[in-house]
């Protein structure tokens, strides 16, 4: 049994004497509606789904859903849910040990027992140390290693006579890194030819040359590539990574890595390998031509017409189909096991690429369990995918995903591609979007429209068939990618 290293205890409130253990990434909704992870219906200064609390390893996250009367941390309120302007709701909060979280008449306790470790030189940072350490998203520098971060000159005589072996981040950088990771890992890669006297055109990552910058995602960035050993071209997506891993962290992501790489079929994105360059996780994935489904809708600008979007339709869901009932291998600690179907997590425009290839566009699934194996690897700051970047995940993300994160399974990839599907067809999200609204409430509180609503040569079972899809409860869902295959199918062919 995995000994829970993060814990919530309730020390005052209707539930006082409860606690609430975390093993792995996870997410906790706290609220008065029955569908919150605690359901707390007695205490009536809670809102209906009043704040939710992201878990990955150490990294713990606070985020208020727009409560009516706000969240307290140690006696400072994070929300105001009485303004009347539309700000845009805040970004969500990093808690550490021994927190207290203060919700109406209730009062939760955080304990997080990760020992504290300077993630340059290792050195084990003294509890009454640790807030004085933290750097970013509950990690830790040391002083001394701190102080090497802050001092950028260089001395001539290590200018004459050594160059940087390896790439570190300034603090300035490291401050910079949450909202622009891609930017602050290519300035790092800049630095580092730099150092070493390169050009642009000379390798970036080694074993790779002739890299391109393809887009900027919510971890890294995508460049386009040539492997050096056997010339072919490929998709390298870098994921910023802060300092050195756990190597606890990174035999997580081996594990995640290796179920990736099983994944075989005409309409999922190969993932080829993995790779660390000096502290920079990689993964190397086939090079698709064709950009991306949320390039082809301009940036969301432009809907799919439905006999373009029908064929690209019925592809995805046969890479969705195959996923959700695979075989794979999967080595643990007991040895190696067989487990049976992948979910993804994380369907939407910007994962759904489009191979060109003899004036033929094929629709192609990317990055499967990607936000499951870097999250794994220490390398993501909550357990749900950033916001604000390319198209943003809460519009087309499953209720579950907020009141069950641990335990989604293939009928919330069946909502998220449906959901997909909705704005392709239409340029509009499934949910109404509010000015200042926090989004992640609009998951839990908003209902999914009617695809006949916003197409008017809608098909009536086709719009049956994307109500099922996009049903709140999941149990009323198609159960799986080939459930829904087969009835799109039964419409379309």
């Amino acid at each position: 049994m995995i000994k829970s290293k993060v814990y919530l205890e309730i020390i005052e409130g209707p539930y006082k004497g409860r606690r609430y253990d975390f093993a792995e990434q996870d997410t906790f909704l706290i609220g008065r509606a029955s569908d919150c992870t605690l359901c707390i219906k007695e205490d009536k200064a809670l809102s209906r789904h009043h704040f939710l609390l992201e878990i990955n390893q150490a990294s713990v996250l606070i985020r208020d859903l727009g409560s009516l009367n706000g969240t307290r941390v140690n006696g400072h309120l994070i929300y105001n849910g009485r303004k009347k302007d539309n700000a845009p709701a805040p970004p969500p909060k990093v808690l550490y040990d021994g927190d207290r979280i203060q919700t109406g008449n209730t009062i939760m306790k955080l304990h997080i027992n990760y020992p504290a470790v300077c993630i340059e030189c290792g050195q084990h940072i003294a509890p009454e140390k640790r807030r004085a350490c933290e750097f970013l998203n509950g990690k830790f520098l040391c002083d001394s290693c701190r102080e090497t971060d802050v001092d950028m000159a260089v001395p001539n005589e290590y200018q004459k006579t050594a160059r940087a072996s390896k790439l570190k981040m300034s603090l300035r950088q490291h401050e910079r890194a949450e909202e622009h990771p891609g930017k602050v890992l290519e300035e790092m890669l800049r630095d580092f030819l730099q150092a070493h006297g390169q050009s642009d055109e000379e390798p970036m990552i080694q074993g790779y040359r002739d890299l391109t910058v393809l887009g900027e995602g919510g971890y890294g960035v995508v460049y386009k590539a040539r492997r050096v050993c056997d010339d072919e071209i490929v998709a390298i997506k870098t994921m910023l990574q802060t300092r050195k891993p756990e190597k606890r962290k990174l035999l997580l992501f081996e594990r995640e890595k290796e179920i990736l790489s099983q994944l075989d079929h005409p309409n999922i994105v190969r993932s080829k390998s993995v790779g660390v360059w000096n502290n920079i996780h990689f993964i190397e994935m086939e090079y698709v031509s064709g950009g991306s489904l949320w390039d082809l809708m301009e940036y969301g600008k432009r809907k799919v017409h439905l006999v373009t979007a029908v064929p690209l339709i019925l592809e995805m869901l046969e890479g969705l189909a195959y996923a959700h009932e695979v075989e794979v291998v999967v080595t643990s600690e007991s040895g190696k096991t067989k487990q049976r179907g992948i979910v993804h997590r994380d369907l939407k425009p910007s994962n759904v690429l489009l191979g060109d290839q003899d004036n033929s566009v094929t629709a192609k699934l990317s990055d499967f369990g990607l936000a499951k194996a870097f999250g794994a690897a220490g390398c993501t700051q909550g357990v749900l995918s950033r916001t604000g970047t390319t198209c943003g995940s809460p519009i087309y993300m499953a209720p579950e995903h907020l009141t069950n994160y641990k335990y989604v399974k293939a009928a919330t990839d069946v909502f998220e591609i449906a959901a997909t599907i909705f704005y392709m067809l239409t340029g509009q999200p499934i949910r109404p979007t509010r000015p200042g609204q926090e989004p992640f409430r609009s998951v839990v509180e908003e209902k999914p429209r009617r695809l006949q609503d916003f197409l008017s040569d809608c098909p009536q079972d086709f719009g049956d068939a994307m109500d099922r899809a996009l049903a709140y409860d999941e149990t009323e869902r198609f159960q799986n990618g080939r459930e829904f295959l087969n009835a799109l199918k039964a419409i379309f062919l």
